[in-house]
């Protein structure tokens, strides 16, 4: 419980009354949030298209607050810390299901070690758990701090450069066509093309509204003003179909070697992926292309005669998922085959405690809490469950971690069934941070 000087509450999305602009409250909330990453106080026309995209993703936003702190030294407005929260969907693998995704979350140093994260986070979790949500979901930045609430790591990121010096060859004939628009352009195109990757690819969480603002040249890299400097295309299919795009920049002819930077690369095909990258190695007076967000199996080596030119760097942690709903959320997975299995899970929440069996039958799973507390074939905790679910690894590689336990009584043999039913070919793979 938190001392009786703290209180949370939730910071309305409202305006001033009189001047018509984003609370004080508001304004306070974002800086604060902002404050925690490091980042430049919000000026008012930033607060303004913030607030805008806040409004658009319909995001919860709370604040805790301290009222034992000199009003004279410390506006009453600002929080101590700040959580909000918003409602996505999240693939699985078979479907989508709805995630409430968490974001802003920050707590300032003065005020560390007082139960504040764990208030924030254990309310909001049981409530989203209320409210039907079978995940949640978040991108943590720092990792050791979320696996105590069973969030588990599902995906991971890199950065790939490609060395674009001389003549770029790949195996395959060049397929269909690119086409160089203004930004603007893809007011239209980019929420159409992220929808169709997202329902493809398991791991792939829904965008907010700051990704078509970035997408479209309104907000850059490092906030919500325009960027003069980001370049668009399109990737069309033989048919004449748009079936990706690419946002980038110029490093700047300081950049050694001469970069160009992409800052968004959606597709919704690997062809129409291996396309962009033909167009962009094509692009004069550049020596190298480099691009976050790349899977941690990411193909492009193998589409090139040369794969040393491929090279990456900055790998590291992207999505964590936390399972609210095992029924719901294991039954919107995909398997492999047929089989059953008992399931045992400890949360210390409480929120997804119990025996669960598992009936699965050509691919698809019946998941059902039983009320006996009998022996279980596999046992583990809740944050075994995110990368369970998403098939981030193998069955083989949870048991050797001390994630996914066996009976006592198991043979050999069994996680190996196991592995049969649930290991999925590829990793999940999320595009955007939120």
């Amino acid at each position: 419980m938190l001392t009786r000087q703290l209180r949370i509450e939730e910071v309305p999305l409202a305006r001033d009354a009189h001047t018509g602009a984003a609370s004080g409250g508001y304004a306070a909330w974002l800086n604060t949030g902002r404050e925690g990453f490091h980042q430049q106080p919000a000026t008012a026309d930033q607060v303004e298209q913030m607030f805008q995209a806040h409004e658009v993703d319909a995001r919860v936003l709370t604040g805790v607050y301290d009222d034992s702190l000199p009003a004279d030294w410390v506006d009453p407005l600002v929080p101590v810390a700040t959580y909000a929260s918003f409602a996505k969907t999240l693939n699985v693998g078979a479907s989508l299901v709805p995630a409430h995704l968490v974001t802003m979350v920050t707590v300032r140093p003065t005020h560390r070690r007082r139960g504040i994260l764990r208030e924030l986070m254990t309310g909001d979790l049981a409530r989203a758990k209320a409210a039907g949500y079978p995940v949640a979901a978040l991108t943590a930045s720092e990792a050791t701090i979320y696996g105590r609430f069973g969030f588990g790591r599902v995906t991971e990121q890199q950065t790939l450069h490609l060395d674009v010096r001389g003549d770029v060859r790949f195996h395959a004939a060049a397929s269909g066509s690119v086409l160089q628009v203004p930004p603007h352009v893809l007011g239209t195109v980019a929420g159409p093309v992220f929808e169709a990757f997202h329902a493809s690819r398991r791991g792939s969480v829904g965008r907010q509204e700051a990704y078509l603002r970035h997408a479209t040249a309104r907000w850059g890299q490092e906030g919500p003003d325009p960027d003069p400097k980001l370049r668009a295309a399109v990737y069309l299919d033989p048919a004449g179909e748009i079936q990706g795009y690419v946002t980038y920049v110029f490093a700047g002819w300081d950049s050694k070697p001469l970069t160009l930077n992409v800052r968004d690369l959606v597709a919704t095909t690997e062809v129409a992926r291996r396309e962009i990258f033909r167009f962009l190695s094509s692009v004069d007076l550049i020596e190298r292309i480099s691009h976050p967000f790349a899977a941690a199996d990411d193909p492009l080596g193998w589409a090139l005669e040369d794969p040393s030119r491929v090279s990456y760097t900055g790998r590291e942690h992207c999505l964590w998922v936390r399972v609210l709903d095992v029924p719901a959320a294991f039954a919107a997975r995909e398997y492999r085959g047929s089989g059953t299995f008992t399931l045992r899970v400890a949360d210390p929440q409480g929120l997804v405690a119990g025996f669960y069996a598992f009936a699965i039958r050509d691919g698809r799973a019946k998941v059902t809490e039983l009320d006996e507390d009998g022996p279980a074939d596999f046992s583990c905790g809740a944050v075994a469950l995110g990368p369970l679910l998403l098939g981030a690894c193998g069955i083989g590689d949870l048991v050797s971690a001390g994630l996914l336990e066996p009976a006592e009584r198991a043979l050999p043999a069994e996680p190996a069934a196991l592995s049969e039913l649930l290991d999925l070919p590829g990793v999940p793979h999320a595009i955007n941070g939120f």
